[in-house]
C-alpha cells in the first residue's frame, strides 16, 4: 500500500542526489506524486465547477452569456486538441479549466432562466387575488404563496410577479389550490442588513418570488380561473397529506413534543417555541431540527435494518436470494416517502440524492461511501441548483461529508478493520466512541462555516450531541416511522407517546447544556479571502491521500486567522434616517431597540459585539462619547492615529449647516441645498435608500465606508439591477 511515497520511484533517491532543491528535482516529484494520485483527478471537476459558480456570484457586474459560450466551445477545442496530441497533463488541466468556465457559463445561463417580475416599489394591493401554492402555518398565523396572480386595478400597467408570499393574520387559512382574494401590501424582496450578510432578494430571484408582504384584510375563496392539471392535482394531494399528518401528530402528541415530532417527521417548525429553538443553537442540536441528510440517513436505516431483519427470519431467502438489496431498494422507497412527506425542500433533496446514491451503490455492488459518491452527488445538485453553492445549507453538509468520508477512506486505506467478534459492551463503547468522532469530525468541518454564516458556535456540541443523537437515532426516530405506519388506523397515539419520553429527552439535554456558562461563541464572519482559503485548503486536504495533503492546513489556518484582519466598525446607519448603531466600548449602542428588530439581530451577528442598550443608555454613562439635543446628536471619538471624529446625527432641519461643518460624517433629515456639505461627507435619505446600510470603519488617511449595494454590485436580483433592467424594458 502507498503510504505517501512518490509512486513508481523511492523518495530516498531523490534525497540522495546532490540536486535535492534544483527545479529538476521538483518537477519529478511532482510528477511522481501526481502520478500516484492518479485515481483521485476527476475528483477535482465538481471543485473546479463550483469554483467557476462561486467566481459568478462575486463578480461585480452581471458577465455577458454569448461570449462565455464562445469562450467554452473554444476551450472545448483546445482541450481536445491537447488531448489528440498526446499531452495528458495538459488537457487535464485544461479540463479542469473548462469545468471552471463551464460553471460560470451555467451560472449566468440559469440566472436568465429562472428571470421573473419583480414588483418595483412597495404598495397595497385592495383586491388582488391569486392561487394558494405553498401554505407555512405559525402561532401568529399563516404564510401563504399566491401563484397566477390579479392585481386588479392597482397592477395595470406594471410588471405583475409570478410568485408573492404573504403573511396572513391569525385564524384560519386557505387550503393549497384554492384561489382568494384579500388586500395586502407587498413590496420587493428586501436586500441584506448589513454587506455582505444573507441576500433574501437573491435567493427570491432563483426562487421566482416577485414581492412579499402582508395582509390588511380576511380572505375570501373565489372561484378557480382554470382546472387543475394531473401535475397540481398530485401537488396539492401531497401538500394536504403532509398538512394532515403534522396536525394529526401534534393532536396526538400535544404541547411542545407534538411541534418537535411535526419539525422531525414533516418539517412543520411552526409549532416550536423559539425558547425551544434558542436552546437547540445555543447547545448544538439545531440540525436535529432541520430536515438533513441525518434524518433522511435514519429513515434509511431504519427501514433497510428492518427489513433486513424481517427477510432474514426465511432461512432460505436468507441463504438464496439477495436480501440485502431487497432492503435497500426498499429503504429507497421509503426515503423518498419522507422526501414528499418533508416537503421536498432544497436541503431535503440533496440529502435524499446522497442517501439515494448510496442505497443504489449496495444495488449494484459498488462501494456504498467514497469521494467519487459525494463527487458525483455535489456535480447534481449544482447543476439543479448551482446558487446554492454559496448558502450556508450547501456548505455545512458538505464540509460534513466530505471530512467524515475523508477520514473513513483514510481509516480503509490505513487498513484499519473492525473486530466483528467483540461483545455487547465493546460494541456499545465502540458506537459512543463513533458517536464522538463523527460528532468532533463533522463540528470541526461545519464550524468555519457556521461562524461565517452565523457569527456563533456551540462549544459543548459534542456533549451534547454524544446523548442526543443515540436517544433520536433509536427511540424517538424508528417510534415516530411506527406511527406514521399505523396512523391510517387510528393507533399513532401510543408510540407517539413512547416517542415524547425522548423528546423530553433531548429537550432537557439541550436546555441543560444551553445554559452551562460559555456555551456559545460569536466570532465575525471571515473575510472572502479567508473562506476561499478554508475550503480550498480543507478540499486538499481532503481529496488527495497522500502526504502533500497536509499542505492544505497552512491555508485553512491562514483563513481561519482572517477575521482578525477585519477592522471593528465604529457606526452603522440604518438605511432609513431613523435608526444608526454605534460601536463603543465592546458593545453595540442603538439609536432605538425598538425598531426593525431583525436589523438588529443581524448587526449583532456581523459586529460579534453584544447589545449594550439604546443611546439613552449610552448617555448615562460617565464618559459617554454621545451628546444630544432637540437638533440632532454629536458623537465624539479618538481614531486610531490619535485623530478626532466626530458623526453627526442630524434631527432638525436648522442644524444641518453647522453639522456639515463640524462634523467629518453627517447624517442628514432632507437632501440639502447644493451649497451645503459640500467638503465633508453627508449621507442623505436618498443616499441610504439607494445604497442601503452604510458601514463607517476607522482606516488612514480617512474614514473608511462599506455600504450593501456596493457589497452586492450591479446584478439582476440588485436595486441597480432591476433598475437598469426596467429602463431597457
Amino acid at each position: 500500500m502507498n503510504s505517501g511515497h512518490f509512486k513508481g520511484q523511492n523518495a530516498a533517491s531523490f534525497m540522495r542526489r546532490d540536486n535535492t532543491f534544483s527545479a529538476r528535482f521538483w518537477q519529478n516529484a511532482l510528477a511522481a506524486t501526481l502520478a500516484g494520485e492518479r485515481d483521485r483527478w476527476a475528483l477535482w471537476c465538481p471543485v473546479f465547477f463550483g469554483i467557476g459558480i462561486a467566481a459568478y456570484f462575486s463578480l461585480p457586474i452581471e458577465p455577458p452569456l454569448l461570449p462565455l459560450v464562445f469562450c467554452g466551445v473554444l476551450a472545448g477545442l483546445i482541450t481536445g486538441v491537447a488531448h489528440w496530441m498526446g499531452a495528458p497533463r495538459l488537457s487535464g488541466i485544461l479540463i479542469l479549466l473548462l469545468f471552471a468556465l463551464f460553471g460560470l457559463t451555467y451560472s449566468v445561463w440559469k440566472t436568465h432562466w429562472v428571470a421573473a417580475p419583480v414588483l418595483e416599489r412597495a404598495q397595497v394591493y385592495p383586491g388582488m387575488s391569486g392561487r394558494v401554492a405553498a401554505v407555512e402555518t405559525f402561532p401568529d398565523g399563516a404564510r401563504i404563496r399566491l401563484k397566477d396572480l390579479d392585481f386588479g386595478w392597482r397592477g395595470r400597467g406594471d410588471p405583475v410577479p409570478e410568485v408573492v408570499r404573504i403573511k396572513l393574520r391569525a385564524g384560519a387559512y386557505p387550503g393549497i389550490g384554492d384561489r382568494v382574494r384579500l388586500m395586502a401590501r407587498l413590496s420587493p424582496p428586501p436586500r441584506p442588513s448589513y454587506p455582505g450578510a444573507y441576500d433574501f432578494a437573491r435567493v427570491a430571484w432563483f426562487d421566482r418570488l416577485g414581492a412579499v408582504g402582508f395582509s390588511l384584510s380576511d380572505w375570501e375563496k373565489v372561484p378557480r380561473l382554470s382546472e387543475p392539471d394531473l401535475w397540481e392535482t398530485a401537488h396539492i394531494a401531497i401538500q394536504q397529506t403532509r398538512m394532515d399528518v403534522s396536525a394529526a401528530l401534534q393532536a396526538a402528541l400535544p404541547g411542545i413534543r407534538g411541534g418537535v415530532m411535526a419539525a422531525l417527521l414533516t418539517g412543520d417548525r411552526a409549532a416550536v417555541p423559539e425558547p425551544i429553538l434558542e436552546d437547540l443553537r445555543q447547545s448544538g442540536l439545531a440540525h436535529l431540527l432541520a430536515i438533513s441528510g441525518l434524518h433522511i440517513g435514519m429513515i434509511a436505516l431504519i427501514v433497510f435494518v428492518t427489513l433486513r431483519f424481517l427477510l432474514a427470519l426465511r432461512e432460505s431467502w436468507a441463504r438464496d436470494r439477495p436480501i440485502k438489496k431487497w432492503a435497500a431498494f426498499g429503504a429507497l422507497i421509503a426515503s423518498f416517502g419522507y422526501l414528499l412527506l418533508s416537503g421536498a425542500t432544497v436541503p431535503t433533496q440533496r440529502a435524499f440524492l446522497m442517501t439515494g446514491l448510496v442505497l443504489v451503490a449496495v444495488l449494484t455492488d459498488r462501494q456504498a461511501i467514497s469521494m467519487r459518491l459525494v463527487a458525483f452527488a455535489a456535480m447534481v445538485v449544482l447543476l439543479i441548483a448551482p446558487e446554492g453553492l454559496i448558502g450556508p445549507s450547501f456548505q455545512l453538509s458538505f464540509a460534513a461529508v466530505i471530512a467524515l468520508v475523508a477520514v473513513y477512506e483514510s481509516y480503509r486505506f490505513g487498513g484499519g478493520k473492525q473486530d466483528g467478534a467483540r461483545g455487547w459492551s465493546r460494541k456499545a463503547a465502540f458506537y459512543m466512541a463513533a458517536v464522538c468522532l463523527t460528532t468532533v469530525i463533522a463540528g470541526a468541518a461545519t464550524a468555519p462555516f457556521a461562524i461565517h454564516h452565523f457569527g456563533r458556535i456551540a462549544h459543548y456540541s459534542v456533549l451534547a450531541n454524544l446523548v442526543a443523537v443515540p436517544i433520536v437515532t433509536f427511540w424517538v426516530m424508528p417510534m415516530g416511522l411506527l406511527s406514521l405506519l399505523v396512523m391510517p388506523f387510528g393507533l399513532e397515539a401510543w408510540p407517539l407517546s413512547a416517542a415524547g419520553w425522548g423528546i423530553d429527552a433531548v429537550l432537557t439535554i439541550a436546555h441543560w447544556v444551553a445554559t452551562l456558562p460559555g456555551a456559545t461563541g460569536h466570532l465575525p464572519p471571515m473575510t472572502g479571502w479567508g473562506l476561499i482559503c478554508v475550503t480550498l485548503g480543507g478540499l486538499w486536504a481532503a481529496i488527495w491521500r497522500h502526504r502533500w495533503r497536509y499542505l492544505g492546513a497552512p491555508f485553512v489556518i491562514a483563513g481561519l486567522a482572517s477575521p482578525l484582519s477585519q477592522p471593528t466598525p465604529l457606526v452603522l446607519f440604518h438605511e432609513t434616517s431613523d435608526q444608526a448603531a454605534i460601536i463603543w466600548q465592546g458593545k453595540l449602542w442603538v439609536q432605538s431597540t425598538r425598531r426593525d428588530k431583525f436589523t438588529l439581530s443581524v448587526w449583532q451577528e456581523k459586529t460579534a459585539l453584544p447589545l449594550g442598550g439604546d443611546w439613552q443608555d449610552l448617555m448615562a454613562l460617565r464618559e459617554t462619547p454621545l451628546h444630544c439635543d432637540p437638533l440632532g446628536c454629536s458623537l465624539n471619538i479618538t481614531l486610531s492615529d490619535g485623530r478626532a471624529g466626530v458623526f453627526a446625527f442630524t434631527q432638525d432641519p436648522r442644524a444641518v449647516a453647522e453639522d456639515c461643518l463640524q462634523a467629518d460624517v453627517t447624517r442628514l433629515p432632507i437632501v440639502p441645498h447644493p451649497s451645503l456639505c459640500r467638503e465633508r461627507t453627508a449621507i442623505t435619505p436618498a443616499d441610504l435608500y439607494r445604497d442601503g446600510v452604510h458601514v463607517f470603519y476607522d482606516s488612514k488617511p480617512a474614514l473608511g465606508v462599506e455600504t450593501v449595494e456596493a457589497a452586492r454590485g450591479h446584478r439582476p436580483w440588485t436595486k441597480s439591477g432591476l433598475t437598469s433592467q426596467r429602463s431597457v424594458d
